[in-house]
């Protein structure tokens, strides 16, 4: 098993994340002690500089889902693509901090999950937000119309970072 792998398998069940918005937490309250904020950089140096902290010094953020099984779900629904399909190259969520960081990592999102989630249709987010929130990351009761609201936000994140020739990130904290 790759450290990679090893890593977002542990995230993946670590817990569910909130927004900054509104600070309600998407899925259920017993796993709410990681926050997944997703932002994006210039490259993975400058998207390093958020572990300790957190993206504080980046504009747009948005606090999301977890960037391995969440976002590939999301992502094999967007696409028709299988999860397996989806998550099988080195690419997706890459670890770019130290693995042994106390609290926090930062994991890069590949462009083409960036691409799929700016160029969604409301159509096609309000499609596939339904079975997403089915999905046992979610535990199966997630609110798909609040899910949606965060679909959108995400949308508007993803589409200024492919404007600014950025690539998206998330900064995984406990």
């Amino acid at each position: 098993m790759s450290d990679a792998f090893a890593f977002a398998f542990a995230f993946a069940f670590a817990g569910a994340p909130r927004r900054l918005r509104d600070s309600r937490p998407l899925g259920r309250r017993k796993n709410v002690g990681t926050i997944n904020t997703s932002f994006g950089a210039t490259d993975d140096a400058t998207a390093a500089t958020a572990v300790d902290d957190g993206p504080v010094s980046f504009a747009p953020v948005l606090d999301a889902v977890e960037a391995t099984v969440q976002a590939g779900t999301l992502m094999a629904l967007l696409t028709g693509q299988t999860y397996e399909e989806v998550t099988a190259g080195p690419s997706w969520a890459r670890l770019i901090t130290a693995p042994d960081h106390e609290s926090a990592w930062v994991v890069s999102l590949p462009a083409e999950f960036t691409k799929a989630v700016a160029c969604a249709s409301d159509e096609k987010l309000a499609e596939v937000v339904g079975p997403w929130s089915q999905t046992e990351e979610f535990w199966g009761g997630e609110d798909p119309a609040e899910l949606l609201d965060m679909l959108r936000e995400w949308r508007g994140l993803a589409q200024t970072t492919r404007e600014r020739g950025e690539s998206m990130y998330c900064w995984m904290s406990l």
